[in-house]
């Protein structure tokens, strides 16, 4: 599996790094995990739009969703014809967008993205990958996901503060994408992650490698680097910057 960033900006894209989002590659399958803002854009410069196979909400959040409606355009209204994705996300997710746009919103979206709502402790079949979740401490319906492969097995996050149980939900994974929207001297509410916090999880968790995301875009990525490294023991710690890419499952470099 190969996952490549599209976005890894908290709460608002900065100039050069959309909101949270995701493009696994898994053998021919293209799984898009999180829309948010600017991602949408990012994807095209890898794959074709047309050739995803699914898309994988964790929560409905704009920094994590709102590029679902310039996909719905591209699909919808797509001069060869229309065309259809499925889509994977909490209870909810077709009312919750749909309202954006009129009354037949839910019905509209749902033609464009065949849509199945997933919770905590589903396990789903997705591209080739078997998919699990967890309910995360975040406000709304927030889901942390698990996806594992013959290759191995990654898990992301999502948003969450510390009371999740995201240590023993990635236990053993080869790769832990955790939020690290804080840094400890500029810690806000609890409903996210500091730097230090998402290293302490990796430890805790015996990953073999963490990528941090969700930083602040006012904040020193270094320093959070820094920090997250400093928690994280010897496990490797990399800035989930946009462009990188993780080889789920290789020895990391």
């Amino acid at each position: 599996m190969r996952l490549h960033v599209l976005g890894s900006s908290g709460g608002y894209p900065a100039p050069d790094n959309p909101n949270t989002g995701f493009l696994l590659e898994n053998g021919g399958a293209r799984l898009w995990i999180d829309a948010g803002t600017g991602t949408f854009a990012a994807l095209q410069r890898l794959t074709d739009f047309t050739r995803l196979d699914a898309v994988v909400i964790s929560h409905l959040h704009p920094d994590h969703c709102a590029d679902l409606y310039p996909l719905q355009v591209a699909l919808r209204y797509r001069v060869e014809g229309a065309l259809r994705v499925p889509l994977y996300g909490p209870p909810g997710t077709l009312e919750a967008l749909g309202g954006l746009l009129g009354n037949d919103g839910p019905a509209g979206l749902g033609d464009t993205f065949p849509f199945r709502a997933v919770d905590a402790g589903d396990t789903v079949e997705v591209a080739g990958c078997r998919l699990r979740f967890l309910r995360t401490d975040h406000p709304g319906h927030t889901l942390s996901i698990r996806v594992e492969s013959p290759d191995g097995a990654f898990v992301f996050s999502a948003d969450t503060g510390p009371n999740a149980d995201l240590a023993g939900f990635a236990r053993g994974c080869d790769l832990l994408v955790c939020e690290a929207t804080y840094q400890e001297e500029k810690a806000g509410a609890p409903m996210h992650l500091t730097a230090r916090q998402a290293g302490e999880t990796a430890r805790r968790a015996g990953v073999r490698e963490l990528a941090i995301t969700h930083i602040w875009p006012t904040f020193d990525p270094q320093i959070t680097l820094a920090e997250a490294r400093s928690a994280a023991g010897d496990i490797p710690v990399r800035w989930a910057y946009p462009g990188e890419v993780f080889t789920v499952g290789e020895e990391p470099g």
